[in-house]
């Protein structure tokens, strides 16, 4: 199936500028840690909500890797690592909260997580849970972070969704899960999407606009810009449109942060530097 063939708003996927958040999330440790930490601005009226977009900032990872890691296949050292998982919670003032990942696989598994006892909860490319003083997360590098948010059951998700897991579906998919599980209205859901690449940036065969089609060609109308073989695919836009069918209001969506690729001094990106480390992305409830 051929993709669409649709006029293509220009430039970046909307979202809030970063030179005008960056002063306010700009946070500085005891340690002289620097964090970039974006936040949406609507949610500080979520009394408990934690979450975060983490960008590049320093850590004990080994040289010539100068940029804080949190995951060990990024290359470095175990031990590294877990100091620097120490280190980011003391800096972002989170000593006593567990953050929960997986091991993602560009699939379109979300996980349920009820406790805390194991900081990475299987495989998969989706974490949810409704238990206090724990945060779920992903790992990104281009891909789109998604922080879900359900206010008055307090319930929080978090996915990572590059090109297949979201021609799998894996957004939409977390909203059902969350209503099977928790039994919730996907109306009173709120979700925001972190900084990714963009399509700016972000020049893909089509062969996989094609496969995004055979489910999604709807949704990928104005989220593809054709140029030849190749073409522009905009992912925040894409999972917009799979949110929106999926019964999330429009009002409740939001795009936090730029282009990635655009900003490799202050986040990874794969497809602009090849092997890179990952950004932290994560969301969960004080008890």
């Amino acid at each position: 199936m051929n993709p669409p063939q649709p006029p293509f708003r220009e430039g970046e996927s909307k979202g809030v500028c970063l030179r005008l958040i960056a002063e306010r999330y700009f946070l500085r440790s005891s340690s002289n840690m620097k964090i970039l930490r974006l936040e949406v601005p609507r949610w500080e009226r979520f009394d408990g909500l934690i979450h975060g977009f983490l960008g590049r900032f320093s850590g004990q990872d080994r040289p010539p890797n100068t940029a804080f890691r949190l995951s060990c296949d990024d290359g470095d050292d175990p031990q590294a690592v877990k100091r620097n998982w120490c280190e980011l919670k003391q800096a972002l003032s989170l000593p006593r909260i567990t953050i929960i990942t997986a091991r993602q696989v560009h699939g379109d598994a979300v996980l349920k997580v009820s406790r805390g006892d194991d900081k990475l909860a299987g495989i998969g490319d989706g974490l949810m849970t409704d238990a206090p003083n724990l945060c779920v997360g992903v790992m990104t590098a281009d891909c789109v972070p998604l922080l879900f948010v359900e206010p008055t059951r307090k319930i929080a998700a978090a996915v990572h969704a590059g090109w297949r897991g979201t021609a799998a579906g894996i957004a939409p998919r977390a909203v059902t899960l969350m209503k099977e599980v928790y039994r919730i209205d996907p109306a009173a859901l709120h979700v925001a999407m972190g900084p990714s690449i963009g399509p700016c940036c972000y020049e893909v065969g089509t062969e996989v606009a094609e496969q995004i089609a055979m489910h999604w060609r709807e949704e990928l109308m104005d989220a593809w810009r054709p140029e030849g073989v190749k073409g522009r695919l905009d992912l925040r836009a894409l999972n917009e449109a799979q949110l929106l069918g999926a019964g999330i209001p429009q009002s409740h969506i939001r795009k936090i942060g730029p282009c990635t690729a655009c900003h490799v001094g202050d986040f990874f990106s794969y497809r602009k530097e090849g092997k890179s480390g990952h950004q932290l992305s994560f969301i969960g409830w004080r008890g």
